[in-house]
């Protein structure tokens, strides 16, 4: 099972001296996923970075702790003169996976490293794309880092409509959640367990016995965690919503009448 624990927390664009591709002091890098730098790095050396402008940046170290870093480097979160320095012990305290690399993110778009010592370790510096993560999304929920360092996902402990809980994401610029792995499925609910119901957004209203993740409008491909005997197959049967969770479904998929009232696991992604 994943544990979980309050933690601070931050695909590959591989930028290695070794083919010549070493940011030079000064330079400019636009983040659209992920980018990697390697050391050792010199003195005075700086380096700007910025990604889409409703994403902020993630920071972190590849076999390490960014916290290692800050002997010889500081982060800003910014481009002004005066940016604040990015610190882990000053990130907001969210739920997260333990197994996440310690990271530190900023609050907006764009940010400086300053190096103010030569490196000399081979240290691995990763800056991801990410979504901002709240602490939670007003009473009786509570939001986190639980699948990796740059997605968010927030729980809703309000019992709700499968309509209205997906309208409660859309409102928080978020949509409800569509599983795209076992292993998805699983951490999530081992964040918030499986006690009690959770809506998704599979649903078959559009064309009955056609699954569709609404969220994503794709169909669930190479995953399925159907309850046995699961999902109904009768002709025009009202077992139109999927949920999990609950006395009925445990930790399998469950489809049931849409109106029936659930909690929900909203997704945020990069």
């Amino acid at each position: 099972m994943v544990k979980f624990l309050v933690f601070y927390v931050a695909a590959l664009i591989y930028v290695s001296s070794s083919y010549g591709n070493v940011i030079s002091p000064k330079e400019y890098m636009f983040v659209d996923d992920q980018v990697v730098i390697d050391g050792p790095f010199n003195e005075n050396c700086i380096m700007q970075f910025q990604t889409q402008e409703d994403r902020i940046l993630a920071f972190s170290v590849v076999d390490g702790n960014i916290i290692e870093t800050r002997n010889f480097l500081t982060i800003h979160d910014g481009i002004d003169v005066n940016a604040p320095v990015l610190l882990v012990e000053n990130q907001e305290k969210l739920l997260s996976n333990k197994d996440l690399p310690t990271t530190v993110y900023t609050t907006q778009s764009e940010a400086v490293i300053k190096f103010t010592k030569s490196s000399t370790s081979n240290l691995k510096l990763k800056i991801q794309k990410a979504v901002t993560c709240r602490f939670n999304l007003g009473i009786d929920s509570q939001c986190g880092r639980v699948v990796d360092e740059v997605s968010c996902y927030c729980a809703t402990f309000v019992n709700r409509i499968q309509a209205d809980q997906t309208m409660f994401c859309v409102d928080n610029n978020m949509k409800l959640i569509s599983f795209e792995s076992q292993t998805e499925e699983e951490i999530v609910q081992a964040a918030w367990g499986t006690e009690t119901a959770f809506w998704t957004s599979l649903t078959d209203t559009r064309r009955d016995g056609t699954w569709l993740w609404e969220s994503s409008m794709t169909v669930p491909a190479d995953y399925t965690n159907w309850f046995p005997k699961r999902p109904n197959t009768a002709v025009n049967n009202v077992d139109d919503c999927m949920l999990y969770g609950g006395a009925t479904f445990l930790n399998f998929w469950g489809d049931i009448v849409c109106s029936t009232l659930a909690h929900a696991v909203c997704e945020a992604h990069p």
